[in-house]
């Protein structure tokens, strides 16, 4: 179907199809005009679908987007913070996009509060506006393991997605995963543009950054970035 998606929901929503399993639901926390949703369900990926908001405004924008594509006895529309009051199922797919990645945090931090059984049967597809890297390495620590990543260019700025799921092991990342990831630094050689965007990026950073400047003098003495 012709997508009628921005590049960067494009994008999340296709890593979200690639994960979909039994529950065949998607879970879009901070749905706004909700194109996301309904797309994931024209195109037949998902079965259903949750919106939630924390602001009336966007989540009526969300239902009236619903209603105009004829899917109300598919998709529901909540006003709630995060995942709060929403019934997680095996196999749900939650697509937190366009937040902050310390909002993120929270929102996974209070879902393991009130789902302690539920990690392992959750897919999260997360595409943070900001702290990237403090969001890789938190859920590193917390023992979520990134399966995927990718990334797209729009109106001028660089955004990156990540599927990650939990499996209960810790696994630390090195410095170079956490800043270039350790999915995209697998993929580097296809997308070498961002790769450069991101040298450049930490390059300013570099110099009141220690940690930073450590890994960028790691991938130039590699050679190949990787």
């Amino acid at each position: 179907m012709k997508s009628d998606l921005t590049v960067r929901l494009k994008m999340i929503a296709d890593m979200a199809c690639k994960n979909v399993s039994e529950s065949r639901r998607i879970i879009d926390v901070g749905s706004d005009h909700g194109m996301l949703s309904v797309y994931c369900l024209k195109n037949g990926c998902f079965d259903s679908a949750v919106l939630t908001d924390i602001n009336p405004g966007p989540a009526q924008r969300s239902r009236q987007t619903i209603e105009d594509n004829c899917l109300s006895s598919k998709a529901e529309v909540r006003v709630t913070d995060g995942l709060k009051g929403v019934e997680i199922r095996n196999g749900d797919v939650v697509v937190m996009a366009g937040l902050g990645g310390l909002n993120m945090r929270d929102i996974i931090e209070q879902f393991e509060i009130d789902n302690p059984d539920r990690e392992g049967d959750v897919t999260f597809i997360l595409q943070p506006q900001k702290s990237l890297p403090e969001l890789r390495e938190w859920l590193s620590f917390k023992g979520y393991r990134i399966t995927d990543e990718e990334c797209c260019f729009e109106s001028g700025f660089y955004y990156c997605v990540l599927c990650v799921k939990y499996s209960g092991e810790v696994k630390k990342l090195t410095d170079r995963e956490i800043y270039y990831g350790p999915v995209m630094l697998t993929k580097f050689d296809e997308r070498k543009d961002y790769k450069d965007f991101l040298d450049r990026v930490y390059g300013v950073r570099a110099r009141g950054d220690e940690r930073i400047r450590r890994v960028l003098e790691e991938l130039h003495e590699q050679g190949d970035g990787r």
